[in-house]
């Protein structure tokens, strides 16, 4: 009998060891855990606060006319890109890397990122269509379009904002975040994760009507979703992503606003 309760004294000294090296270890790394945590949905977040900031700074400078700010968004949203890509650089040196090693440029890359175009084009243009469908049960209402767009402001949309968006976007969104969330979890929950925040970043680039936002959202969630697809498929890094987003922006972006400047 003294013998077994001695045994039964050492498995619970054992256990009491056992839980409080577990319980060392939880708090030792849960704190970097938590502190990455929070920097990634800092980064998430950053580009959404910055738009919404940027068409706030405009509004008094276009009689507090939200659709008529939302124009200068073509300027203001290169700034945010610009912001974006030096806080990435940042983040990228802590891990002796740099922004062109995301980033990845290559000629086969470029030649991948055509084709991804063309499927980036049809899944967005079936995207638009069910965010619409989901929004509107239908096409939405018949916009006045834009009107009295300077010449040059067409010219930076179609030369400019495309570049700077789709350097910015791939390298915050399907770059630095994508490796950091599927690190930590599975691929599929950063997928949606990343889609969300995405998507909820073009609601500061939207009127701000109920409905015309939650088919942007929806459109834009979907368009994230198959762009973490593509990640995950394409050939030759992140850089098809770039150049099918580019190819996507001048066509859906910097054509029209160029077009509405000749016609003003």
């Amino acid at each position: 009998q003294q013998g077994s309760r001695e045994d039964a004294v050492k498995k619970e000294s054992n256990l009491d060891l056992m839980t409080r090296s577990l319980y060392i270890h939880v708090m030792t790394f849960s704190s970097p855990i938590t502190r990455t945590g929070r920097s990634v949905v800092a980064l998430l977040l950053m580009r959404t606060v910055l738009l919404f900031v940027g068409t706030g700074v405009v509004l008094p400078f276009v009689g507090w006319i939200y659709n008529r700010a939302l124009l200068w968004a073509d300027v203001t949203v290169v700034i945010v890109d610009v912001i974006t890509l030096l806080v990435l650089s940042q983040m990228l040196a802590r891990q002796n890397r740099r922004l062109r090693d995301l980033l990845a440029p290559s000629r086969l890359g470029t030649a991948w990122g055509l084709l991804a175009f063309i499927m980036l084009f049809i899944g967005f243009f079936i995207s638009t269509f069910i965010g619409n469908l989901v929004a509107y049960q239908g096409p939405p209402p018949a916009s006045g379009g834009w009107h009295g767009v300077p010449l040059w402001m067409g010219w930076w949309a179609l030369l400019v904002m495309p570049v700077t968006i789709a350097l910015a976007e791939e390298g915050l969104y399907r770059g630095y975040v994508a490796e950091v969330l599927e690190s930590r979890c599975h691929r599929n929950a950063a997928l949606v994760v990343i889609a969300f925040f995405f998507a909820l970043q073009h609601t500061a680039l939207t009127p701000l009507t109920p409905r015309a936002q939650f088919a942007r959202f929806v459109t834009t969630f979907l368009v994230g979703i198959l762009m973490g697809c593509m990640r995950w498929r394409c050939r030759g890094g992140l850089w098809p992503l770039v150049v099918a987003h580019w190819g996507l922006d001048v066509l859906g972006l910097g054509l029209p606003v160029l077009l509405a400047s000749q016609a003003s």
